[in-house]
C-alpha cells in the first residue's frame, strides 16, 4: 500500500513538471508560427520579447535623454554599409554583413564628438585607440561596468648632470622603471542603455589614484602664485582658473579644471590663449610648458597692460636664458613627450614654493600616482 502512494506522488510530480514546462515553453515560443515583417524600414519584431532588461533601462532614462525616443532599429538595423535580412511578403533576403541586428559605431551619428576624442590633445585618446568598439564612449556615458586596472611605470628615473664640456645642464639616462598596478572598481549597474549626463560625471570614479596623490602633495607642485584669488591676478588679467594653488585637503573637480578642462577654466569671456588646448572631447592635459614656456610675457588686462612685467617670471621661465632653458633644450633634443617633461619639472618643484631643489648633479626617482614620493640623491645639496 505504501509503495502505491509513492507511485501516485511520483506521477503527480511528473504531471506538475510537465505543466510548468509547457507553460514556460508557451510563453517563450508562443505564436511561433506567426511571421514577423523584418523589412529594414518597418521592422515589427518585438525585440523586448527577449530584451526586457534593455526596455527597463530605457524606461528608467529621464525625459529628454538622448536615444530615449529612438527605436531599437534606429541603432541596430541602421549601420552604414550593412545589409540586413529582409522578410516581408514581397521579398526574402537572409542579409549579408548581418542577419537580424548589429552594433554600430557611435561615430556613425556622433562624428563631431569622435573627431574631438581622437584629437592628439584628448587625454583619453589612448583609451579610445586601444579599447573595443564603443567602449570608451559607454564607459562615461552609460552605467557600463568601469572596473579597470591602470598599468604604468612605478617611477621615472633620470639624472640632472652639469656637462663640463658644454657648460650646460642636461638630462641623462631617463628611463621608466618597475610596474605599478592600480585597480579601479566603481561598481556601477552595468547597464549600457542608460544615459549619464556629462555634468554629473565624477572623474574620480576612475581617477581615484590621482586624487590620492593630490591629497598627499603629489601630481602637480603647489603654485608660487598664492596671493589673491588667482595668484594676485584678477580674472580679467588672464588668471581665471589658471593656477594650481588649490586646497590639498579638499580636492574636487574644480582643482583639475585649470590643466584638464581649460575651456571651463580659461581666461575671461571672449579671450583664449593661442596655445590653449581646446580641441578635446572630455579632458586634455595642459603640460607645464603650455603656461611656463608659451605664456604671454605681458598678459592683456582690463587696463590694456595686464599684469605688465610681473607676468614674465612665471610665464617665460622656460624660454629665458639660464639653467631652465638648458634642461628644456636637453629634453627636446631627446624627443621627450609632455609627460616626461612634466615629471622632470615635478622632480625639482614638488617640494613646494620656496623649497625648490637647487641645480646640482643629482639622481631623481619620481614615483607615479597614487604615490607622491620623490627620491633624490645627494640630498640635501652639498
Amino acid at each position: 500500500m505504501q509503495s502505491k502512494y509513492k507511485v501516485i506522488v511520483v506521477l503527480l510530480l511528473v504531471v506538475i513538471t510537465a505543466l510548468v514546462t509547457a507553460m514556460l515553453s508557451s510563453a517563450l515560443l508562443g505564436q511561433q508560427h506567426n511571421w514577423y515583417d523584418i523589412y529594414q524600414t518597418g521592422n515589427d519584431v518585438p525585440c523586448t520579447k527577449c530584451h526586457g532588461n534593455i526596455e527597463a533601462e530605457f524606461l528608467d532614462m529621464p525625459t529628454g535623454a538622448p536615444h530615449k525616443t529612438k527605436t531599437c532599429e534606429f541603432c541596430h538595423r541602421n549601420e552604414t554599409n550593412v545589409t540586413y535580412a529582409v522578410g516581408d511578403i514581397a521579398s526574402i533576403h537572409p542579409g549579408e554583413e548581418a542577419h537580424a541586428a548589429s552594433i554600430p559605431p557611435c561615430q556613425q551619428c556622433h562624428t563631431p564628438h569622435i573627431t574631438d576624442i581622437h584629437s592628439v590633445n584628448e587625454s583619453h585618446k589612448p583609451l579610445v585607440d586601444t579599447s573595443d568598439l564603443n567602449e570608451a564612449c559607454i564607459l562615461c556615458h552609460t552605467g557600463f561596468d568601469k572596473s579597470m586596472e591602470f598599468k604604468r611605470a612605478e617611477y621615472l628615473d633620470y639624472y640632472v648632470i652639469y656637462n663640463t664640456t658644454t657648460s650646460k645642464y642636461e638630462i641623462q639616462n631617463f628611463s621608466f622603471e618597475g610596474v605599478s598596478n592600480t585597480s579601479i572598481s566603481p561598481m556601477p549597474s552595468g547597464a549600457k542603455h542608460t544615459w549619464e549626463d556629462a555634468s554629473g560625471l565624477d572623474c574620480f570614479d576612475c581617477h581615484s589614484d590621482v586624487k590620492s596623490a593630490l591629497e598627499n602633495g603629489g601630481h602637480v607642485p603647489q603654485s608660487d602664485n598664492t596671493g589673491g584669488d588667482y595668484g594676485g591676478k584678477r580674472a580679467e588679467e588672464g588668471h581665471k582658473g589658471r593656477h594650481h594653488d588649490f586646497s590639498r585637503t579638499n580636492v574636487t573637480i574644480e582643482s583639475c579644471k585649470p590643466c584638464h578642462l581649460p575651456d571651463a577654466a580659461d581666461f575671461w569671456s571672449g579671450y583664449s590663449h593661442p596655445e590653449a588646448q581646446l580641441d578635446y572631447h572630455a579632458a586634455t592635459t595642459e603640460h607645464c610648458y603650455n603656461c611656463h614656456f608659451y605664456g604671454t610675457e605681458d598678459a592683456p588686462g582690463s587696463g590694456g597692460g595686464g599684469g605688465g612685467g610681473s607676468c614674465a617670471p612665471c610665464h617665460t621661465i622656460l624660454r629665458t636664458a639660464g639653467d631652465h632653458t638648458e634642461i628644456v633644450t636637453s629634453m627636446e633634443t631627446q624627443n621627450f613627450c609632455g609627460y616626461q617633461m612634466d615629471k622632470v619639472c615635478v622632480g625639482c618643484h614638488m617640494p613646494g614654493p620656496g623649497d625648490n631643489v637647487p641645480f646640482y648633479n643629482r639622481q631623481f626617482k619620481v614615483y607615479t600616482e597614487p604615490s607622491a614620493t620623490i627620491w633624490m640623491t645627494p640630498t640635501p645639496p652639498p
